[in-house]
């Protein structure tokens, strides 16, 4: 289909892959042919069956599908792509991350799109698929907004692995993908509410990779739940407020 640039070896970035902080990632700037990511982004434009919508103290306004059979059809078939033999062995090839699996359930992946005011705060992401009985270890992300102004937010932060500062940020401008090693301190997330107008949605492509092997420095506890973290005391005082709001609820009371 045309969506990677001919003879694209992923040892010729591996370097760069490795070396990056605050853990190992690479941004990839019109790395996918820019047709076939333009069609996508019109189809996710106008696509409204979502699997339904998250709403609490993690994340707000962010909807999301991971059913197969209502991805549109240029979508589902660049979605087929990246999940294939010649794109994988390339992710291998770059990041040295073997034996990888494509998650064929889009557990938490598939079409992601957040409206105004949305947000995905700081997070490690599950380590451990229990369908697939494997860990994960790499996060595909390519997004489709085209036009996205700085101002309005929505950039992707990499945050440090002590949960010190952020290292990094990017845009989510169309046609940029990005991949990084996910484990159980690969904090990340675009937490604070975005700014742009009400006709204007956070769209992207998110695709999970797994393997066999557990990673290297993680914790020995299999986790299929995220790992969201505070940046700091406003954010300790609303984790704190939520969870009292949600235990209430959970007891029954007023």
């Amino acid at each position: 289909m045309g969506a990677v640039t001919t003879g694209l070896v992923g040892k010729a970035f591996s370097a760069n892959y490795q070396g990056a902080s605050p853990y190992p990632h690479i941004v990839l700037k019109d790395f996918f042919d820019a047709k076939t990511v333009q069609e996508v982004a019109e189809e996710v434009k106008s696509f409204d069956f979502f699997d339904g919508e998250k709403d609490f103290y993690g994340a707000k306004k962010k909807r999301y599908c991971g059913s197969y059979d209502k991805f549109p059809p240029k979508t589902k078939a660049f979605i087929d792509y990246c999940n294939s033999q010649p794109f994988m062995t390339f992710l291998e090839e770059m990041t040295g991350e073997h034996g990888l699996v494509a998650d064929p359930y889009f557990e938490g992946g598939g079409i992601h799109s957040l409206k105004s005011g949305g947000f995905l705060k700081v997070h490690a992401d599950f380590n451990w698929h229990k369908r697939l009985n494997l860990y994960r270890r790499l996060n595909l992300l390519v997004y489709l907004n085209s036009g996205w102004q700085d101002s309005w937010g929505g950039h992707l932060e990499l945050w440090k692995t002590d949960m010190s500062g952020m290292a990094a940020k990017v845009a989510p401008a169309l046609g940029t993908a990005v991949v990084f090693t996910t484990d159980d301190q690969s904090f990340h997330g675009h937490p604070d509410a975005m700014t742009c107008p009400e006709t204007v949605t956070r769209d992207s492509i998110a695709l999970y990779y797994y393997s066999e092997k557990r990673p290297q420095d993680a914790d020995r506890t299999i986790r299929d739940t995220t790992d969201y973290r505070a940046r700091g005391v406003m954010d300790a005082k609303t984790m704190v407020e939520k969870s009292k709001e949600k235990l209430k609820a959970l007891l029954g009371r007023k």
